[in-house]
């Protein structure tokens, strides 16, 4: 018999803070790294790579405001449970699958971090290592990744629990959903993207996997693999034979000498699956129906940099690598979808067993010999796993399915879900005006639709409507649709009409953007003397246009006299090391770049630490592994 259960936990996790509510603009180098593609790429290969990507992430707000301070707190978790298997749920981290417990092998089939650390690796920043996460609507870790979704349970027609996860995926307009039955020990995952958004969009979707690392071997039918290297400023993918990267047989991927990651090709597209084997012949699969099929492994190499990233998210040696499953073959693409199309894929989660010497032996044989038991295990499709059961929600996601009137035909969005951020909007959109508000405080949330524009537009026209807050709103609308000189026409009038910080701070982004630093410099100036220099955020902003804009000194000048919660970012002394670097005080840059240095947001891929650690010290003062975050060495 499984039980479904919903109870809190206690997990030792830093705090993740509020959410930054400075738009962004001009963001897209974060979101999409340059892809060069190798000689040996099929036409197949290259057909979708680069199609569907996207400028910016508005209307999402970045979550940048955790910390490195580990402490027990609460969690909200959905379980399931029967006598073979515990599946532990938790819905405020994207609904992540956190733990896979086999009581009969008294094994835990996932890699569980013992601690819920984020770090910007995630399109809007925070994102945490483990389990098993949902990643949907554009390349990279989800937007939800650190946020709740609506939590339900439902039932089959024998009346077995069937958990069900879901949300509204802003800028792709698209419901998603995940139902999950678990029977013996097999974990049943169906999983539907519905496009509601009224014409054709893009999406995107893969499960990433972590699994220990240590002695492990990942199984996977190819005799080729697309492979993705990391340079400086982006990726060069291309095909070369199965297991083979950068002369290292990675299906051992404690062999890999840096980090990287691999496509496989698959042999068998009518059950694509894909294996991580310990030693001991056990391990955990993970297989589906055809629509995902795509699949690939993740592995931090044994690079310092690759080695500290590892260290950084699970606060130890304890190594992990991921195996994933995704729509497309490779992660460089997205999928099309037609208006009011719906995609639908099941995924199996359960035990695998090999025997011993044939798994450390030729891993063509091995992967052929697992791909043999798979084809016997039962369809995933012929799981029943109703769509349209009657649901009880247990935990509230979002407002913003509700603002779409029940256009999802699966999954239910009540009014009650409508919070503080959602409320203006919804007004906006019923009765065709934005409630104001104080030039003071930022924007609390943003909504972008071509019809909110329009309707936002015929308010402005208004007495009431012409307001700093309706033309900001208007601005921000304006850039997410891709018309840059009205929104910059919007943010002029809305300072003008009122002067304030947070139209100001976007005259200054778009201006650094369009490479007019002066502008920008003065701009930033006047949003802090504005009041700005209260929002974390935006003091951000300013302290990178003030050290990349040649005025170092105004950056040293004011940080003294920022709140005690603003001056303590790390983030923020880094920029000031980097002002100290360029007015030529490097003793006091010295003082905040050293050995014990932290800064918690330091991203994938970034090199700033290790790049001002060059130019302040000499050859004979090597960077300390703990700052080192270099992926490809």
């Amino acid at each position: 018999m499984t039980t479904l259960t919903f109870k809190e936990i206690m997990l030792n996790s830093a705090s993740f803070g509020e959410k930054n509510p400075m738009p962004d603009l001009k963001n897209n180098s974060y979101i999409h790294s340059k892809i060069s593609r190798g000689d040996h790429l099929t036409e197949e290969d290259s057909r979708c790579v680069g199609m569907g990507m996207i400028s910016t992430l508005l209307p999402y707000l970045s979550e940048d405001d955790y910390d490195r301070d580990l402490k027990m707190r609460p969690f909200k978790a959905a379980i399931l449970e029967n006598d073979m298997m515990r599946a532990v749920f938790l819905p405020e981290l994207g609904g992540r699958l956190w733990s896979l417990y086999h009581k009969v092998l008294c094994r835990e089939l996932l890699y569980k971090n013992e601690i819920v650390q984020p770090a910007n690796l995630a399109l809007l920043n925070a994102w945490c290592a483990g389990g098993v996460e949902w990643n949907v609507g554009i390349k990279g870790h989800t937007p939800f990744t650190c946020s709740q979704l609506f939590t339900a349970e439902g039932k089959t027609a024998s009346g077995d629990p069937v958990l069900t996860m879901y949300e509204y995926e802003r800028i792709r307009g698209t419901v998603f959903g995940i139902n999950v039955r678990l029977i013996d020990d097999k974990l049943y995952i169906r999983t539907t993207i519905e496009n509601v958004s009224g014409g054709d969009t893009f999406t995107y979707w893969w499960s990433n996997i972590a699994v220990p690392e240590r002695s492990v071997r990942v199984l996977a039918e190819a005799d080729e693999m697309i492979g993705c290297i990391y340079a400086k400023d982006g990726y060069t993918i291309d095909r070369m034979q199965a297991p083979i990267f950068a002369e290292a047989d990675i299906s051992y991927p404690e062999r890999a000498s840096h980090a990287g990651d691999v496509f496989f090709v698959l042999k068998r597209p009518s059950r694509p699956w894909i294996a991580a084997i310990g030693e001991d012949g056990i391990g955990l699969l993970q297989y589906s129906t055809t629509a995902l099929r795509g699949r690939k492994v993740f592995f931090w190499g044994k690079g310092k940099g690759g080695r500290n990233w590892n260290r950084h998210l699970t606060g130890s040696d304890e190594g992990y690598i991921e195996i994933q499953a995704g729509l497309m073959r490779t992660q460089l693409e997205h999928r099309p979808m037609a208006a009011g199309e719906t995609i639908e894929f099941t995924e199996c989660y359960t035990a695998a067993a090999l025997d011993k010497e044939l798994l450390s032996a030729d891993w063509k044989a091995a992967s052929a010999a697992l791909g043999n038991e798979v084809a016997k295990l039962p369809d995933p499709k012929s799981i029943d796993i109703p769509l349209k059961a009657s649901r009880d929600i247990k935990h509230l996601g979002s407002g913003w399915g509700a603002l779409e009137k029940g256009k999802s035909r699966y999954y239910e969005f009540p009014e009650s879900s409508v919070g503080n951020a959602e409320a203006p909007w919804k007004i906006l959109l019923e009765e065709g005006r934005l409630p104001a508000s104080s030039p003071k405080l930022p924007p609390e949330s943003y909504y972008v639709s071509r019809e909110a524009r329009d309707k936002l537009l015929e308010y402005s026209k208004t007495e009431s409507g012409r307001n700093w807050h309706t033309c900001y709103h208007l601005g921000i609308m304006n850039y997410a649709l891709g018309d840059i000189d009205a929104a910059k026409e919007q943010f002029e009038l809305s300072h003008e009409l009122c002067p304030n910080p947070w139209s100001l701070r976007n005259l200054a982004m778009l201006s650094k953007a369009e490479g007019d630093m002066r502008d920008a410099v003065q701009k930033m100036k006047q949003a802090l003397d504005l009041g700005g220099d209260l929002c974390r955020g935006l003091v951000l902003n300013a302290a990178d246009v003030f050290t990349e804009g040649g005025a170092p000194e105004e950056l040293i000048s004011r940080y003294f006299g920022f709140i005690d919660e603003i001056r303590g970012c790390a983030r923020l002394k880094f920029y000031l090391a980097l002002a100290y670097l360029r007015t030529g005080d490097l003793s006091s840059a010295k003082e905040i770049i050293n050995e014990k240095f932290e800064m918690a947001d330091i991203k994938e891929g970034e090199l700033s630490i290790s790049a001002l650690w060059r130019e302040l010290y000499d050859e004979d003062t090597p960077i300390p592994d703990r700052l080192n975050f270099v992926m490809k060495e």
